[in-house]
């Protein structure tokens, strides 16, 4: 009977030291308690579809154009030029369907832009981009500004395409054509 309340005591201690151990065991005086570490969500983020203009079409205006990355230079008020193709201005955003303005420029000559200024109310404007994708716009409006003017390098909002062409007796004005996007195709 003896050996019966040895053993019995035993299992007491055992159970009261794994209770201490698990339950009650304080934090010794030299550890901190480590940062309390909060995991943050990332709010999900949808990227923009864009791309480098490639070719730029007005089907109204039977304009249908490789298009170039070209440079506006500021010191002297030149741009990348040629009667062969249009420029995409690389000052001007890429084209995207989520902010901002992209330009497109030519030379008002038979072979480019010449036609641009006969555009009418709702024409369609269709850009395609390097990353395979097709822009369709839709025109919204346009205005003549001088040479100097540059602010569509600055323009912010929606996605916007503008078309800049020279204007007027000695080409001394810029007619710009701005649209809006309408939709996107993969090509």
């Amino acid at each position: 009977m003896k050996q019966f309340y040895g053993l019995i005591g035993l299992l007491n201690v055992a159970v009261g030291v794994m209770f201490y151990t698990v339950n009650i065991t304080p934090t010794p005086a030299h550890a901190s308690p480590g940062p309390v570490v909060i995991a943050r969500r990332t709010p999900a983020s949808i990227p923009a579809t864009q791309g480098i203009p490639t070719r730029v079409q007005v089907p109204s205006l039977n304009i249908d154009l490789p298009v170039g990355v070209g440079t506006y230079n500021p010191g002297d008020a030149s741009w990348t030029v040629d009667a062969t193709r249009a420029y995409y201005a690389d000052a001007s955003m890429p084209i995207n369907n989520s902010n901002g303005t992209t330009l497109i420029y030519g030379h008002a000559q038979s072979t480019v832009f010449e036609t641009l200024p006969q555009i009418q109310a709702d024409a369609e404007a269709i850009v395609t981009t390097d990353t395979g994708f097709a822009f369709h716009y839709r025109l919204s409006s346009s205005k003549e500004v001088p040479p100097s003017d540059v602010s569509v390098f600055t323009s912010t909002g929606a996605p916007t395409l503008v078309l800049q062409t020279c204007i007027g007796a000695f080409s001394e004005l810029r007619a710009l054509y701005s649209f809006h996007l309408v939709s996107i195709d993969t090509l």
